[in-house]
């Protein structure tokens, strides 16, 4: 965690397009009251994070300098998710959570996004732009496509060597460093050749991690393709979003991983087999923030990742999303499915459909932040999971076994 608060924000001549969007919804809406109270509210919690954002004002301050923000890091590696996790802080607010759209089960294709939840969509496209275009609502990224010109955005890059986790010496550099590329291929960086080696390659049962990820656990999807979240029934059709493989995966195991900024962000093959399904789902865009008293005695904002909370367990349904569904001869369909989060809601697919994929071989990556993924397993295939909870396994480390019947 930073050992200073955030801010102060300067208040800009003007504010940018998508900023300025959010105050004319607050305004035209009547919602100004309930937005001051939320940030209020925040503020008042004490956590360090919001010691410069104690007004509506502030709170529009804060998100003008986001949307503009060059990522960087501190040497806890912590200051993503700060920056992060206080956008999100305010909106979790009860007073306004009811003016976004809800993480509940529902039919395939879901209702239309709540203006305030689009908006939320809208900003992380709006990221990493320069700001001059309202054209963001292609994609569902944070966009850090501008490329790293200038001596301060390189100092930027830099500041992920030092910082805690990341490990950068581990992964390829390009030939003359960063200076030229744009911090979303930094994110998607690549390791060195031989860091990632495969468990069982050739042996057709042994089931790898797809990405380096810490295990949150594993789930029985019922005969009726569904999956009991913290009580609540979520169908298997609304995460492949009705997808004709979506009852495939009755009665076996839906299996639950997430990443962490720092960690590699490429996904690979779990299996061997063919790639019969292959695309980009649109959703939401979501994070949950909780406070956390640190041994300093200070409160800090840390996001919830994991299956914890009835209020977001199954926001993997609800989020952008990739789907991936592989035969493999031997241990029959594996759905993977890279679960955005936050301003990390891009999937970039790197196979397409009938492509043959070997075990470890790349099929997505995501681009900036951190991220979710979903396994799921036929029942003929007798999935013995054996990934420990709450461990930490990298790219090719065995996860689970198929007992395959000969």
């Amino acid at each position: 965690m930073t050992e200073q608060p955030l801010g102060p924000f300067p208040k800009p001549e003007s504010y940018q397009p998508i900023v300025q969007r959010l105050k004319d919804m607050i305004e035209c809406n009547n919602w100004k009251d309930k937005f001051e109270r939320t940030v209020h509210d925040a503020y008042k919690t004490g956590v360090e994070d919001m010691t410069n954002i104690s007004s509506l004002t502030d709170y529009y301050n804060f998100l003008n300098y986001f949307v503009l923000w060059v990522p960087k890091e501190d040497e806890t590696g912590a200051f993503v998710y700060n920056m992060l996790g206080t956008m999100y802080f305010v909106l979790d607010q009860k007073t306004v959570r009811d003016f976004q759209s809800p993480i509940k089960p529902s039919s395939y294709p879901p209702p239309p996004l709540t203006e305030l939840s689009k908006w939320i969509v809208d900003f992380a496209g709006a990221m990493g732009k320069d700001g001059s275009t309202n054209d963001f609502q292609i994609r569902n990224i944070a966009d850090f496509g501008v490329k790293l010109r200038s001596v301060t955005r390189n100092s930027a890059i830099n500041t992920f060597y030092t910082a805690e986790n990341y490990n950068v010496d581990a992964y390829v550099v390009p030939e003359g460093g960063w200076l030229g590329h744009s911090f979303n291929e930094f994110f998607a960086r690549k390791f060195l050749p031989g860091t990632r080696p495969i468990d069982g390659p050739s042996n057709p049962a042994v089931i790898m991690s797809a990405t380096d990820s810490t295990f949150d656990g594993s789930w029985d999807i019922n005969t009726d393709s569904i999956v009991y979240l913290k009580g609540l029934p979520w169908t298997i059709g609304e995460l492949l979003a009705d997808s004709k493989y979506a009852n495939d995966f009755a009665g076996r195991k839906f299996m639950h991983t997430f990443l962490s900024p720092y960690d590699y962000h490429h996904q690979h093959a779990p299996v061997d087999g063919k790639v019969l399904k292959a695309k980009v789902i649109p959703g939401q865009i979501y994070l949950e923030v909780n406070i956390k008293k640190h041994s300093d005695g200070k409160h800090r904002l840390i996001p919830t990742r994991g299956l914890v909370s009835s209020d977001s367990a199954g926001y993997q349904f609800c989020q952008t999303r990739g789907l991936i569904v592989i035969d493999s001869p031997k241990v029959g369909k594996v759905a993977v499915l890279p679960v955005g989060m936050a301003q990390v809601s891009s999937v970039v697919l790197s196979v397409k459909e009938g492509d043959e994929v070997k075990k470890g071989d790349e099929l997505s990556y995501f681009q900036f932040g951190g991220s979710d993924i979903v396994l799921l397993f036929q029942a003929q295939s007798k999935v013995k999971i054996l990934a420990n909870k709450h461990k930490h396994y990298r790219v090719g480390k065995q996860i689970a076994i198929a007992h395959i019947a000969e």
